[in-house]
């Protein structure tokens, strides 16, 4: 699990998670789902876990049919071990269990003894070897398994093996009785005696594999419901942190008014919301389940396996280490060449490209051969770089196969051998496989989740960057109402130093607009214009100087009062998807369709908007029915005279916008222009003709102040600007009338 201060590895080196742990341990606040999918995790291994011993019982039971082995059919190391086995016996468990053989006196002591004048015979040893087993159920499972084993067991001369009894479970405890499997076979037996009870049929392996297989399947839905049930767990309080996270960064975005400033600002805030967010989303998802799931798994299976067998064990991760280092080494090396070959043969065909494009220079000049010589070495470029994109991509992938297949073969071979020495068991062979094979699961799993750690961590890096910016424009604890605006509005040695780049936006401006002033802000760059507006409604505050409406600073009014007077119309917010209606009156119930259809007549939106498939109910917008520019401009227009602004902030539409739209907005404006003041981001010359003074804005400084033709005949930059804007007029009424 990540730790706080810790790191995760990531493909350039490591990344700092202390953001990631600041981020999970403000925003997740659901101890309750973090023990759960901690538990749930543990609980699901566990499950697995038992299911492959499971398996192991099913395998043994097709293997051996839940019969005992007679002495002649164990392996000469088997039967070296069970001659120290019962020579370790104490005389009275000897003599008991070759009692319960029903043998006369003399052939009992016989079999009973540990050491005799001759070679005990075959038939004495399978008589130990069944006096044996007696004790083993005796001692690994209870009194009446044992009893069970011995009265059905045939004569030691019996030639058929069919006559053997089948008990289920009883044929592991006596087969691997010196094992672990063995002893925890026991243990179930002693509490489960369906395992290895005869039934009706004389046989208990019916009942047996039925069992297994209720017990499969109830561990498997208890498997998938744990699972199930963490995946639930960690998916809903994820939700609820991200819920809270993408509050607080849309929260954020009021408080920073910088982000106003430019149109990338909220761009940035949205791609947080979304893209990093989502990050964040999935590495915090998988902290719930990852450090728990995956390491306990692991543990597990390795635990397993080692205790099968633990030198084939050790062999197989010398092995997976040799594929690794020759498979995986050469498989890097052919990775690189194909991205080596794809760099050279992206340069090489972006020559042939250039080349290609010269037919009339080449014509002109008559450079026939020279560009043909310079085709011919491209062509023959971008071919050996793209034979070295596909030998490396080729290569690659099989090389990494045929080293695993080759260690697998290598694996399997050993663990033959194992089985026919008799070091490890059929089912043994089988169990540990599919461990081996398990092991690919947490491991992959938990390098993908040290993968969202790492783009988790990043991500929270760059939202606290954000979370912690300075909030430029908040409202003061004793702000004062402003009155309706019937003086003037003054701007006094205002400066702005945009947040983050330092750099100087508006450096000393001052001017003063009376009340039902007509004025227009140009400038080259459009952001040192839209930082001048966006201080009228207080998206950001000035860095220095101060601004008044009314003889009052509105840093110190209040936000609602302030913004009740002020409607903006910028070129970046005029619709979004909802529907006509609710662009208009912005959610509000307070206004009521009527007002919302007067507003609409007011902007001249009503004639097309009653066009709409649902009229003022038609959802438009990114999701909804397509405006063209002029429309929106108008539905942004009818908003902000709904509400009737004694200050309007208005950005002239640019860009392929109709003659008649431009006229229709000249129509308004001269309709709701008397006794409002009006501040133009204009682009128009119209615009610029009619207004009453003219602010032009470079490097952040008011380089002049007057009328169209003062500004006209006397400032070279403010001539310049007006030649580019006719020029980008022109190509937008062209662009339009097509």
């Amino acid at each position: 699990m990540v730790g706080p201060g810790s790191s995760v590895a990531a493909p350039g080196g490591f990344v700092d998670t202390s953001a990631f742990n600041r981020l999970r341990n403000d925003f997740v606040k659901s101890p309750r789902a973090r023990l759960a999918a901690a538990l749930g995790s543990a609980a699901a291994s566990v499950a697995y876990l038992a299911l492959l011993f499971l398996l192991y019982l099913f395998v043994d039971l097709l293997v051996w049919k839940g019969e005992v082995p007679g002495y002649a059919e164990l392996r000469p190391g088997r039967k070296a071990a069970f001659a120290e086995e019962w020579a370790a016996r104490s005389a009275e468990d000897r003599a008991e269990a070759v009692k319960r053989l029903g043998l006369p006196e003399a052939s009992a002591a016989r079999v009973a003894a540990v050491e005799l004048k001759r070679p005990p015979t075959p038939t004495e040893w399978e008589l130990r070897w069944r006096a044996g087993a007696y004790l083993a159920l005796r001692d690994r499972a209870n009194q009446e398994a044992a009893d069970t084993y011995l009265p059905e067991v045939p004569g030691p001369d019996a030639s058929d093996p069919a006559t053997r009894p089948q008990l289920g479970l009883l044929s592991l405890v006596a087969r691997e009785r010196d094992r672990w499997t063995g002893r925890f076979a026991g243990w179930l037996a002693r509490w489960n005696g369906w395992a290895w009870r005869p039934g009706a049929n004389g046989t208990a392996n019916d009942t047996y594999l039925a069992g297994l297989f209720i017990f499969a399947l109830g561990l498997a839905l208890v498997r998938g419901v744990l699972l199930n049930a963490v995946a639930y767990a960690a998916a809903l309080a994820t939700l609820e942190a991200v819920t809270r996270l993408r509050r607080a960064i849309y929260f954020h975005i009021f408080r920073l008014g910088s982000l106003a400033v430019r149109t990338s600002g909220p761009a940035e805030a949205a791609g947080l919301v979304t893209g990093q967010v989502e990050a964040v989303r999935e590495a915090i998802e998988a902290s719930f389940t990852a450090p728990f799931r995956h390491p306990v798994l692991l543990v597990l299976l390795v635990v397993l396996i080692l205790g099968i067998n633990v030198w084939l064990a050790v062999t197989f991760v010398l092995f997976a280490m040799l594929a690794w280092l020759i498979g995986g080494q050469v498989a890097a090396y052919f990775r690189r060449e194909a991205r080596a070959g794809t760099r050279q043969a992206e340069s090489a065909l972006a020559l042939l490209r250039e080349s290609m494009g010269l037919m009339r220079l080449v014509k002109c000049y008559q450079m026939d051969r020279f560009n043909q010589s310079r085709v011919e070495r491209q062509i023959a470029q971008a071919g050996r770089a793209g034979w070295r994109r596909y030998r490396g991509e080729a290569l690659a992938q099989p090389m990494l196969v045929a080293v695993a297949l080759v260690a697998a073969v290598g694996l399997l071979f050993l663990a033959a051998r194992a089985v026919l020495s008799g070091d490890l068991t059929a089912p043994g062979m089988a169990v540990m496989a599919v461990a081996l094979v398990s092991l690919a699961g947490p491991v992959a799993g938990w390098v993908d989740a040290r993968r969202k750690f790492s783009r988790g961590a990043e991500a929270a890096d760059a939202i606290f960057e954000f979370l912690d910016r300075k909030g430029e424009a908040a409202e003061a604890a004793d702000a004062e109402f402003l009155p309706a605006l019937t003086g003037r509005i003054e701007f006094r040695g205002v400066s702005l130093i945009e947040t983050g780049t330092g750099r100087r936006l508006l450096d000393d401006v001052s001017f003063a607009v009376p009340a039902g002033g007509k004025v227009a802000v140009v400038g080259s760059d459009p952001t040192e214009t839209h930082a001048l507006v966006y201080l009228l409604p207080r998206f950001l505050d000035p860095t220095a100087g101060e601004i008044r409406i009314e003889d009052k600073n509105i840093r110190w009014v209040t936000h609602e009062s302030l913004r009740a007077q002020v409607a903006v119309v910028m070129q970046d917010d005029l619709v979004f998807t909802d529907t006509v209606a609710n662009n208009i009156k912005c959610g509000d119930p307070g206004y009521t369709l009527p007002q919302v259809i007067e507003a609409a007549k007011l902007a001249h939106a009503h004639q097309f908007v009653e066009r709409l498939p649902q009229g003022y109910e038609t959802v438009v917008g990114g999701d909804g029915v397509s405006l063209t520019p002029g429309q929106r401009f108008r539905v942004a227009l009818a908003r902000a005279l709904l509400r009737d602004p004694n200050v309007l902030v208005l950005e002239e539409p640019f860009g392929p916008v109709d003659e008649d739209t431009l006229a229709l907005l000249d129509d308004t404006l001269e309709r709701v222009g008397p006794g409002r003041t009006i501040f133009f981001l204009a682009h128009r010359l119209s615009t610029l003709r009619s207004v009453h003074r003219v602010f032009l804005l470079r490097g952040g400084k008011l380089e002049a102040a007057g009328s169209h033709r003062d500004l006209w005949q006397n400032n070279d930059q403010y001539r310049r600007l007006q030649v580019l804007a006719d020029a980008t007029d022109e190509t937008a009424a062209l662009s339009a009338s097509d």
